[in-house]
Parts: structure tokens; C-alpha cells; sequence
């Protein structure tokens, strides 16, 4: 596909579906008729659609939904005439049980149940029931059902919907559970682990649904209940892998995507939902999150009646002081940032914003942020207005002409990352997302360029990063602690914050402080035994304030809390009601200055960033030998500037500020390594020319 801007639509939901739900308009019908006729097509190819993704099962059932199919196959062909392609909505593990179950009466044995036996409706749809994803008998029926969408059609990609579901008991379940840990896990060490010789009459665990349900757990440190989590992941993970090398011997270029989860950063998405991020990377082409709750713009804050007013040292006015305090940075681009580091893309463009200012605002974040930032993701229904694009089509036709810009991103420039440990957001409860969620956005609105690092990505994507920091990283293995002691020794920074290193991976309280020898001096013993039971706890009190050292060739320095500036907001989403992050409550710290200093020490004048208003953020790219840096405000009220660029150690040679909206860029001239400019409406792209034959060393 040659190089533009890419526009989406969509339509995933089947006639059925949206009958059925309610999720229609008196016109329905008639919508679903237009969709796929000349007419729209006519449409579509006008207003330069690129993409569509269309529906073509939704798990009422093969024979039932045949007819979908063979309507998404005819369309994709219409399409492909027009130069457009076609992605395909398949439905994952809930099933329409009223038509499914006529056309394979034998699926009721497939079917998941909760610890009381009953079937497992979707949510609030009464007529859908979630199928037991450890039963060979539906994945070789989704085999069949892809094999007969390929022999119609080859989508560009197929999204798989729903792969995730709430606990189930089966007793298929109960024997993936025990064959799993079988497999995980030798005699000898199964005993050491878990005092168990044998997993024969383990069972799923059951909760008590009165006095201790799942959501009341602080910390989960019984290692068979995170075995549980684990295995849950793995079989959901697992099924979606088969059914990508299942496309793949039909249709070598086929693709499967599945979302990870809804607003997944801001609890323990493990524990509450079974999904390890990671494993859904490993076995997916593409991956992402729904974070409609962190949709990019500017919002009061929740709490402001609750809230001192926090002096802001980059900004002297006492009145803009105060105004920031009564305001909300919000922004989705966590998950890009994760994505990124396993080579792949995520990009969100409109949660359903309406008016033009809003429209920009997304648009602008999506260009700053994605690796591929010609995406603009779906602007619209598959019933398309022909207006639809009007309000930013001068926006696209930028884009066209700056496409250069926005595509041809070897990798984000970032010599900061963050760890967010695995073990530690998905089973030490709330506080430790929170603390990653803060210290994610101290980095944001500092505009310091950062990536964040899962398990996998401190094992691999370390290499010449300058600063480590662990945001309340409780939980540390053996073998994590080696590897950031070999970081350190190597020259890296290390920025401990919070209970960061004083529980191993199974959340066991460690007596000694895990990175105490990088102090080359011995802390306080860490546990707390006591009555009535005489278990170990945390005694966290023993830590002095801060302390920093030298150890090897670089730099360590350790912060003992990361302090919110009010009382967290702990009630529940009626929607989702595991307990989460509440996105009110994510503001930098009230030691945020503090934790700054400590972080500009460590970094030294080798730091590139921008210092810009608290609504302005940032994103950094490498392309080719030279630098992109993007700027967005994402004030509709406000300027975003001014914007001072710092370019630290860079040997820069030219820079060329684009401006959104506008054809002609500006040579700015560099004075003591920094460029200024005094406004930024909506979006900045520094074009940041590095002398020749220097690397950026990343």
C-alpha cells in the first residue's frame, strides 16, 4: 500500500446482533442494506477510504451466519476493485446459545460455567454464554468456521473479538489447570514451590463470594492462585496462537489481531481478567488496548476540592499554579509505547469525539504518538455520510503532504524506560498500578521521551538506555535483580522509587533489600514478624529517605515512597467493578519535584526533552540517523506554548519546525543547544537534522 493517510471504517456488528442488543436506530435496516451497495462504495472511494473492517461472524453459529460471510466476501471484492482493503470481524469465546446450540446441540458441554454451576452470560446480554476455551471440540470449530471465510475471501487481517473471560469451572478446565502445572513444573521443584508433590487433586480455586471475594485480596501470594492467573492467560493466549497458524496454511499473509483488554493498565489485569500482556504480543500479529477513559485532552480534575494547591517550579504565576492543579493530562499512549518495543504498532484515533476541536486534538496525538503515524484508524460507520470527513480533511490533506514525517519511524528515541513488573501489577492490588500509572505521567507532562518495559522487554530491550526506573516495583526474581545489576555495572542509571526490590516474583517479603549491595552498605532487615499468626510482613519504616551511590560505572539512587497529594479514590466502575486506577487519581506525585531532581542527577546533561506547558506532551523518534520530535497540546482552550527544545548532547545541525495546517516549515536557529518557539496551537514536528556520521547511540 503506498504511502498516505490511512482511513478506516467499520461496521463489526451483524444486523442481528444490533437488533438483539437494542444497539440500533429505527433505520437499522435500512443502514444495513447501504452498507454494502454501490451507493456507500461510491462513497467510500470519494472521501479516500483505505480500510474497512466488516463483520462476519458473531457466534450465532456457522450455518446461521453463512450468509454474513458470503455478504463480507462479495464486499471485499467490490472493494479490492476501488483499491481498498478489507479486514474481517470474527467473534471469539461467547457464543448466541438460542441459534448455536439448534445447529450443534452437542456445544452445551462446551460451554463455561461459573463456581456455582450456571452458565456465564456476557455481561449484561442474557443471550450469550462464553465457551470453554480448554474444549479441542470449539477450537476445531473455529477452525472450521475460518476455513470456510478463507475459501471465500483472504481479509487483510482478521480481529478477533473477546478472547478473554471471567473464571470458569469445567472439568475440561480442571485438567488443562493440572496438566499445565505438570508440565510447568517438576516433582522436586513443585514441592519446593508449593510444599505439593503432586497436582492430581488440585482444583480451580473457588472464592467466597460473601466475606472474601476475588476483589478483596490485597496481595496474591498463595503461588498455586497465580498459577491460576498465569495458566488462564496461557490457555486464552494459546488458542488465539493455533488460530493464527491455522490462517497461515491457507493464506501465508493472513493476520490475527485481538484486543488485550479494556483500560487494562489501570488494574491487575492479570489476576481480575487472566491476560499477560505479553503473552498476547508473542501470539498475535497485532494487539491493543480499548483506553476510551484516557482518551487524549484536558480535564478538570476529580478531586480538586480535595486538593492543595501544589507549587509547579516550572511555572512561577501563582494563578497558572493554581489552575494546574485543577486539571487532568490524559493520554493513550501507554500501550503504544509498550507495543513499540516488541516491533509492533498500536494506534487510537477517535473515541467518539464530534466536534472539530476534539477531532484535532485526537488527530494530532495519534500523528505524535504512532510508529506509523499516517494512520488515522476508523473516522467512521461503514454506512458512510459523505461529509463525514469534511471537518478534517484539511487535516488529512497535511498529512499527504507531510507524510515523510509521519512514516519511516525506525524507533522511538527513548533512554528512559520504565518497568512495569509483571509480577508486581498483576498481584500486589491497586497501590502498584497507581505508582506506575503516577511516575508514567510525571514523564509525560515533563515531556522527558521514555518507554515502558514489561518482563520481557528488561531481559531484551535494555541495551543503551541511559535510566531504569522502577515505579514501586515490589516484586523482583534473582534473576531481574542481576540483570539491572548488570545495567548498572555497565554504566546504567537506576532510579529506585517506592517499595521498589523488597519482595521476590511469588510476592514473598525478602529480608535483605534486593539491590542493597548496589549501596555498598547494609540496610535494615525488611520483615516484621508479629502476632497473632507470626507472618512476615513489610517493615517498610526501617528505610531511610533517600540514598544515592556509585556502583560499577553508573549511578544509583533510591526514593523510599511516591506520595499522592490526596486520599485515593478506591470505590468501583459500576461497569468494570474490579477495582481500579481511578484516572482522576493519576497526577504526578506530590514529591514529583523531588522525584524530578533525582531523576535530571542521574540523567546529567545528556537529558533531551521539552519544557513546555503541563498540556503540551511529546514524543521522540529516530529516523534514520537523524530525530523527529512531536509536540501536541492538548488544550482546546489554551496555547501550548511556549516550547523550548533541549537537545543536551546532540551535535545538531539544522532544525525545521513543522506546524500543523500549515504547508511551509520554519528554520529555527540553535542557541546554547535549545530552539524556542512561543506557540503551539495543536501540533509541533521538529525536523532534527544530527551532524553526519553521528549516532544517536540507541
Amino acid at each position: 500500500m503506498k504511502k498516505e493517510m490511512l482511513l478506516g471504517v467499520g461496521a463489526h456488528e451483524p444486523i442481528y446482533h444490533r437488533m438483539r442488543t437494542g444497539n440500533s436506530t429505527s433505520e437499522e435496516w435500512a443502514d444495513w442494506e447501504r452498507e454494502t451497495s454501490e451507493e456507500n462504495l461510491n462513497i467510500l472511494e470519494d472521501l479516500g477510504v483505505s480500510t474497512i473492517h466488516i463483520a462476519t461472524t458473531k457466534g450465532f453459529g456457522l450455518e446461521y451466519e453463512k450468509p454474513l460471510i458470503e455478504r463480507a466476501a462479495k464486499f471485499a471484492e467490490d472493494a479490492a476493485k476501488r483499491g481498498m482493503q478489507v479486514s474481517a470481524y470474527v467473534q471469539g469465546f461467547p457464543v448466541y446459545y438460542e441459534t448455536f446450540l439448534l445447529e450443534t446441540p452437542e456445544a452445551v458441554n462446551w460451554l463455561a460455567k461459573d463456581q456455582k454451576g450456571d452458565f456465564i452470560p456476557w455481561g449484561g446480554h442474557t443471550f450469550r454464554r462464553w465457551m470453554d476455551p480448554t474444549r479441542e471440540e470449539f477450537l476445531e470449530y473455529q477452525f472450521k468456521l475460518f476455513d470456510y471465510i478463507l475459501e471465500r475471501f483472504h481479509p487483510s487481517s482478521f480481529g478477533i473479538d473477546n478472547t478473554r473471560l471471567a473464571p470458569f469451572y469445567t472439568d475440561s478446565g480442571t485438567n488443562s489447570f493440572r496438566n499445565y502445572l505438570r508440565n510447568k513444573f517438576s516433582e522436586e521443584r513443585a514441592f519446593e514451590e508449593f510444599g505439593l508433590k503432586s497436582f492430581d487433586a488440585i482444583e480451580l480455586p473457588h472464592f467466597d463470594s460473601v466475606y472474601y471475594p476475588r476483589d478483596a485480596y490485597q496481595i496474591i501470594k498463595d503461588p498455586i492462585l497465580q498459577e491460576w492467573c498465569y495458566w488462564r492467560s496461557h490457555i486464552t493466549s494459546d488458542f488465539c496462537r493455533k488460530l493464527k497458524m491455522h490462517i497461515n496454511k491457507t493464506d501465508p499473509n493472513g493476520k490475527l489481531a485481538s484486543a488485550s483488554g479494556c483500560e487494562g493498565l489501570r488494574y491487575n489485569h492479570l489476576f481480575t481478567t487472566g491476560c499477560k500482556f505479553q503473552d498476547y504480543i508473542d501470539a498475535l500479529d497485532s494487539t491493543s488496548m480499548e483506553e476510551s477513559a484516557w482518551r487524549p485532552g484536558v480535564f478538570e480534575a476529580g478531586r480538586e476540592e480535595n486538593s492543595s494547591s501544589i507549587m509547579d517550579e516550572r511555572h512561577s504565576n501563582d494563578v497558572l499554579q493554581k489552575e494546574l492543579t485543577a486539571i487532568r493530562i490524559s493520554t493513550d499512549c501507554r500501550f503504544m509505547k509498550i507495543l513499540s518495543e516488541s516491533g509492533m504498532d498500536s494506534h487510537r484515533t477517535f473515541w467518539g469525539e464530534n466536534d472539530r476541536a476534539s477531532k484535532i486534538i485526537a488527530l494530532s496525538h495519534a500523528m505524535a504518538f504512532a510508529h506509523n503515524g499516517n494512520v488515522i484508524g476508523t473516522v467512521g460507520p461503514l454506512a458512510a455520510h459523505p461529509d463525514m470527513t469534511k471537518d478534517i480533511q484539511d487535516v488529512i490533506d497535511w498529512g499527504n503532504n507531510h507524510i515523510n514525517l509521519l512514516t519511516d519511524r525506525d524507533s522511538r528515541y527513548a533512554p528512559t524506560a520504565v518497568w512495569r513488573g509483571e509480577s508486581t501489577t498483576a498481584f500486589i492490588r491497586h497501590r502498584s498500578l497507581w505508582e506506575a500509572c503516577v511516575i508514567e505521567q510525571t514523564l509525560i507532562e515533563n515531556s522527558i521521551p521514555f518507554t515502558i518495559l514489561l518482563d520481557k522487554g528488561l531481559e531484551t530491550f535494555m541495551k543503551n538506555r541511559k535510566v531504569l526506573i522502577l515505579p514501586g516495583t515490589e516484586c523482583v526474581s534473582q534473576k531481574q535483580v542481576n540483570l539491572i545489576t548488570e545495567f548498572v555495572e555497565n554504566g546504567g542509571k537506576l532510579l529506585l522509587l517506592g517499595k521498589s526490590g523488597t519482595r521476590d516474583e511469588r510476592t514473598r517479603v525478602r529480608k535483605k533489600y534486593a539491590f542493597e549491595h548496589l549501596f555498598g552498605k547494609s540496610f535494615p532487615d525488611l520483615t516484621l514478624i508479629g502476632p497473632p499468626h507470626w507472618v512476615p510482613t513489610l517493615d517498610w519504616g526501617k528505610m531511610p529517605e533517600t540514598i544515592s551511590s556509585k556502583y560499577g560505572k553508573g549511578e544509583v539512587t533510591m526514593i523510599k515512597s511516591i506520595q499522592e497529594k490526596h486520599p485515593l479514590d478506591l470505590t468501583r466502575d459500576p461497569y468494570m467493578p474490579e477495582r481500579q486506577v481511578m484516572v482522576k487519581d493519576i497526577i504526578p506525585p506530590k514529591n514529583e519535584a523531588q522525584i524530578l531532581k533525582a531523576f535530571y542527577n542521574l540523567m546529567g546533561e545528556e537529558l533531551v526533552k521539552v519544557d513546555t506547558m503541563q498540556w503540551t506532551i511529546s514524543e521522540f523518534w529516530v529516523q534514520g540517523k537523524n530525530l523527529t520530535i512531536c509536540c501536541v497540546n492538548l488544550n482546546q482552550e489554551k496555547d501550548g506554548g511556549p516550547v523550548t527544545v533541549n537537545f543536551g548532547k546532540l551535535e545538531v545541525e539544522s532544525v525545521k519546525m513543522h506546524t500543523l495546517l500549515e504547508e511551509e516549515p520554519r528554520e529555527l536557529k540553535t542557541v546554547a543547544q535549545k530552539v524556542s518557539v512561543q506557540s503551539c496551537k495543536s501540533l509541533l514536528i521538529f525536523e532534527v537534522i544530527l551532524k553526519n556520521g553521528f549516532s544517536l547511540n540507541l
